[in-house]
């Protein structure tokens, strides 16, 4: 009994190692995608970076939801203004200037209906865009 119980310790303690090594070894691969994301970003105007840093900021806290799909993300603004519109279009074209690479999708639903954007075409610009954009700080709907 006692082997047992040694046992199953000694493997909660092996699995309990195996996820932090995991967790560590995530969080220094998204520090170094990180950096690189931050090296090849070709915007290099200090007001057209504050301004992109300034959408950054209001459009995320308009965002009713983010889809994750998959090879891209899709943000959803369910209540669109004119506001949103020019603000989503600056914010294009600055990522557009910053990222050439990054492939964008602006869906404007019919009659007054919610505005998506949706960034990404591979799983590795996904993955760009989820940590560039900071996604997991988006508050996500509560399920139903």
């Amino acid at each position: 009994m006692k082997l047992l119980l040694l046992t199953g310790f000694a493997w909660l303690v092996a699995l309990s190692c195996i996820a932090q090594t995991k967790t560590t070894t995530t969080l220094e691969t998204e520090a170094v995608l990180k950096k690189k994301i931050a090296l090849a970003c070709r915007l290099t105007d200090k007001d057209q970076i504050k301004r992109m840093n300034e959408l950054h900021q209001t459009l995320f806290k308009k965002v009713t939801r983010a889809v994750e799909h998959p090879a891209s993300y899709e943000l959803v603004f369910e209540n669109s203004d004119n506001t949103i519109i020019g603000d989503l279009a600056e914010f294009v074209k600055f990522e557009r200037l910053c990222c050439p690479w990054l492939v964008f999708h602006l869906t404007f639903q019919s009659e007054e209906g919610p505005i998506s954007l949706e960034m990404g075409d591979s799983t590795e610009t996904k993955e760009m865009v989820y940590l560039v954009m900071e996604l997991n700080k988006l508050q996500q709907p509560a399920s139903k």
